[in-house]
């Protein structure tokens, strides 16, 4: 399993939502009874049953300090990202000792699962023995044979892209797993909308504050970025510890998220839903898929949707929003669907599609 070489698989890097996927999709490996190798940076809270390091912090940190943007001016890049290409110097350095790793270990018919695209392709190239899965894939840069989609809007939206027309019968939808013990409940919700994400444009934030504003309601701000967005009299909180993030979406009458690109999933979305709050949101991309509108939340078009739906909001079954996100997006409801679809891609040692 490849970790993203840019922060470590502990909770204290939760702003980084490829981090903490990392984390749930080894717990949810090693609840199938799989060996998990993990090739990563040194601090790791992801259960596995080896830690392969393959990457230090203090390297990590050099290498940002020398990266520079297009206009040869230093590229100030926070800790939770790195550009998901092979020419990033930290993937670079990562994959080259992550390929000579994996030839030390590797045993027939293992696979490799990857969260990281093109970025973490020469590992695949490297290794053409073995099933190089894309596990969750949320991200343009996708290129393996095996693919397994966070939602089929994004998938759908990627064939677009990539100009696939046919079938891709060992690509499969499979959503993101979280574990419900995260994320408190609370049946009664405070007089408060809620924004969680980074603080960016594209992710709806003014859309957010100017809805909240107009629906006469306090908004509060979680995430990173750029807080000269944050606008209309909203409060920002800060880029708060994950523990800290759910307690105030469990409180919040709702979160808006109303991002206006394509998005492929959005865990807060969902993360949101398992603490009993019911989601604002715009209508596309993997909202079409997570959010129930009218039960678990509201998918709007135009301001005036997005006002009406924060109020109504409280009216909606919180317990039912909790449940449904369960049956859905848990561990336990997830973990079936990847052992049905390795055990697919097993079948590529025997006659592949026509396995019978």
């Amino acid at each position: 399993m490849l970790a993203l070489p840019n922060t470590q698989s502990t909770r204290a890097y939760s702003l980084c939502g490829f981090c903490t996927a990392t984390i749930r999709f080894a717990k949810l490996l090693k609840s199938l009874g799989h060996t998990v190798i993990l090739y990563a940076s040194e601090e790791n809270e992801a259960e596995c049953d080896e830690l392969v390091t393959v990457i230090h912090k203090e390297e990590i940190q050099t290498l940002l300090d020398a990266t520079v943007n297009a206009d040869g001016k230093p590229d100030k890049t926070p800790y939770y990202y790195a550009y998901l290409e092979q020419w990033s110097p930290i993937f670079q350095l990562a994959n080259a000792r992550t390929i000579k790793e994996i030839s030390k270990r590797k045993q027939p018919r293992d696979f490799i699962c990857s969260i990281g695209g093109l970025s973490q392709k020469p590992v695949a190239d490297a290794h053409p023995d073995m099933i190089f899965v894309e596990w969750s894939i949320g991200y343009q840069g996708s290129f393996s044979p095996y693919r397994v989609f966070e939602s089929y809007a994004w998938m759908h939206h990627v064939y677009g892209k990539q100009n696939i027309e046919n079938v891709r019968y060992f690509d499969t939808v499979i959503p993101l797993p979280f574990d419900p013990d995260d994320f408190p409940f609370r049946a009664e919700k405070e007089p408060f909308a809620l924004y969680v994400g980074r603080l960016i444009e594209r992710k709806g934030l003014v859309i957010a504050c100017r809805a909240a504003d107009a629906a006469k309601i306090p908004l509060k701000i979680i995430g990173h970025g750029n807080p000269q967005l944050v606008t209309h009299g909203a409060e920002y909180l800060g880029a708060l510890p994950d523990k800290d993030r759910n307690d105030w979406m469990s409180r919040a009458q709702c979160v808006l998220t109303p991002t206006i690109y394509v998005e492929p999933f959005n865990q807060a979305a969902v993360e949101a839903q398992f603490t009993g709050t019911p989601c604002v949101t715009t209508n596309l991309g993997g909202f079409t898929e997570t959010v129930e509108h009218g039960k678990t939340g509201f998918r709007c078009n135009i301001l005036g949707e997005f006002v009406r739906a924060v109020a109504e909001c409280k009216n909606l079954d919180t317990a039912y929003i909790r449940q449904r996100a369960i049956n859905l997006y848990s561990l336990n409801a997830v973990a079936p669907q990847y052992d049905q679809y390795f055990r697919r891609l097993y079948t590529l040692w025997d006659r592949g599609w026509d396995t019978i």
